[in-house]
């Protein structure tokens, strides 16, 4: 039962990061109406942040017409550095809180929290949110499914468009990750539609509010030989941003996901799959 029941936590892999495709907009752009804003990542002034991220997911599955649930709740708090790079900017994150919890029928709870857990977050970030990873923490072998990275590492950033929008504003993009050790490789490809719907004040800040919605498709291989399973799920993801334009970073974010799918298990056959969860992240300075 390990094997699908831990695949199914968005792939949690941590040997091998690499970013999606160079942005691409929309063949006619969609700039929106009255004045616009070109939206980038910057250094903020100061070139620092503090990251809260809260990741919940209940992975469901269903093998012999008996339905079981995995819930996994994550906490992690991070100190980000920002500096110049040429591609952009360097983000170099440092784990100052972390607890996750995952919990099932069958597994019974198991819990981490950041004394298993090593190592920083090394990022570079273009100018329109293309993220390249150079390193990531990695949990202690014993519960390395339970990591958030390093998907969340594409949660923080998200994309820009290339060029100035105003209100109702749209922009296209496309964010693609895969990670690989030596028993199992995973794909991640969403497909995101952004729209600039507004602005809002916050502590006395104006922030730019940006729709989200994403098309999802997920693929894990994982096993080798004759115990080779082969995991495959689609879905939506939906949620906004609260994009900050004085420090050019993004101050809060709530993005949903609702994915279903199949597992083809060695000995269990077509097992039937569905994920849910939300991740909400809020930035302070």
């Amino acid at each position: 039962m390990k094997n699908f029941l831990t695949a199914a936590t968005s792939a949690s892999l941590i040997t091998a990061c690499a970013g999606g495709p160079a942005a691409t907009p929309a063949a006619a752009p969609n700039v929106g109406t009255g004045p616009t804003t070109s939206l980038a990542y910057r250094v903020p002034s100061p070139p620092t942040a503090l990251f809260l991220i809260e990741d919940s997911l209940v992975v469901g599955v269903n093998m012999a017409g008996t339905d079981f649930e995995t819930t996994t709740t994550t906490f992690l708090t991070m100190n980000m550095l920002f500096a110049p790079d040429p591609q952009g900017v360097g983000v170099f994150g440092t784990v100052v809180g972390f607890d996750v919890s995952s919990s099932s029928s069958l597994a019974g709870t198991r819990q981490a929290d950041a004394n298993d857990l090593t190592g920083p977050l090394a990022l570079t970030v273009g100018r329109q949110g293309h993220v390249e990873v150079g390193a990531m923490p990695a949990l202690d072998s014993a519960v390395a499914d339970l990591t958030p990275f390093p998907g969340i590492a594409f949660d923080i950033f998200p994309r820009l468009p290339g060029y100035p929008v105003g209100q109702g504003g749209v922009w296209v993009d496309t964010v693609s990750w895969s990670v690989q050790d030596e028993t199992s490789e995973s794909a991640t490809r969403t497909a995101y539609t952004y729209t600039l719907t507004g602005e809002s004040v916050v502590d006395g800040v104006t922030l730019l509010n940006i729709a989200v919605e994403g098309q999802i498709s997920m693929q894990l291989v994982e096993g080798v030989g004759d115990a080779l399973s082969d995991q495959r799920l689609s879905g939506t993801a939906t949620g906004f941003v609260l994009w900050d334009p004085e420090k050019n970073l993004p101050k809060r974010s709530e993005i949903y996901r609702e994915l279903e799918g199949t597992n083809q298990v060695p000995g269990a056959g077509t097992v039937r799959m569905r994920i849910g969860g939300v991740v909400r992240l809020q930035a302070a300075y």
